[in-house]
């Protein structure tokens, strides 16, 4: 008998990650509870018509506010159970997705610093698969999602936010420009965002500023990616991609990103029919 401790170990951590989740959930749900209790004994209970007056009532409330407290709990309304995740992530390794990566978290629970960003090396094809992956580990679900929603490539939006950020969603460029789509705040307004570094709300406008961009340029992605950096004045100003060394290596580097994403997805596949024939052949067996 053959024993896949892979699969055992995969399926212990996330039994744990599962239980920490239920615990972190619980206690933002007791302690809700509590101050649901506090904010009724702080009131006057002489004028308050909510204030229960005899046992019934007591017990009836008590009963309610657990119920509010639950549901408070599992929406992660005030964002307690998220905190509490992350330390025990910190503390004992369990991989829980991050305040970062949960487009629902609440926006007082983020951190609201952004990290100094440097503006990008001379791209080079060397680790671009990694930077690549690690991008599509962090955002694969929003960028799928938002990509499909406003009709832009995927692999595109993927390229445009590793060679922006390389995925970091706190990064601000000396210029001002933030987070994953390093969006100016001028843009982000225009785009209708709120929080540059929410990673689903600058996704959102970053794509939808892209896909306004290519609209502009009838659908020609290199002059959809230079007006998205260098904007598209200057880009009708030289009926073409700017004269500029920034913008010129801006759009080579994006493009060349993109085509290492569809290379990735085309091996994904090709792996993936391999494995479903091998187990077809496995069955015919």
């Amino acid at each position: 008998m053959i024993i896949n401790t892979n699969t055992m170990n995969t399926a212990a951590g996330t039994d744990r990650a599962a239980r920490a989740e239920q615990v972190a959930k619980d206690f933002e749900a007791m302690f809700t509870s509590i101050m649901f209790k506090a904010m009724r004994g702080s009131a006057n209970n002489n004028e308050n018509s909510l204030i229960p007056k005899n046992m019934g009532e007591n017990i009836f409330t008590e009963m309610l506010d657990a119920e509010y407290a639950r549901q408070s709990a599992e929406r992660g309304s005030l964002g307690l159970a998220n905190l509490i995740l992350k330390e025990i992530q910190r503390s004992e390794g369990i991989s829980i997705p991050s305040l970062d990566n949960d487009a629902n978290t609440p926006l007082w629970a983020m951190e609201r610093r952004g990290v100094p960003h440097r503006s990008p090396a001379p791209y080079s094809s060397a680790g671009s698969t990694a930077l690549i992956n690690r991008v599509r580990g962090n955002w694969e679900s929003l960028i799928t999602d938002i990509s499909k929603r406003f009709g832009v490539d995927e692999n595109l939006v993927t390229a445009v936010i590793a060679r922006e950020s390389a995925g970091n969603p706190r990064a601000i460029s000396p210029k001002g420009a933030k987070g994953l789509m390093q969006l100016m705040d001028g843009t982000a307004r225009e785009m209708g965002v709120k929080y540059s570094f929410s990673p689903a709300e600058n996704i959102m406008g970053g794509v939808k500023y892209l896909k306004k961009m290519l609209d502009m340029h009838n659908g020609d992605e290199r002059l959809a990616l230079a007006s998205y950096n260098a904007g598209p004045g200057a880009v009708r100003k030289f009926n073409g991609i700017p004269p500029y060394k920034e913008t010129q290596e801006y759009v080579r580097a994006v493009l060349s990103l993109k085509a290492r994403a569809a290379r990735s997805d085309a091996a994904d596949t090709v792996n993936d029919n391999t494995a479903a024939d091998n187990g077809a052949k496995g069955e015919a067996i």
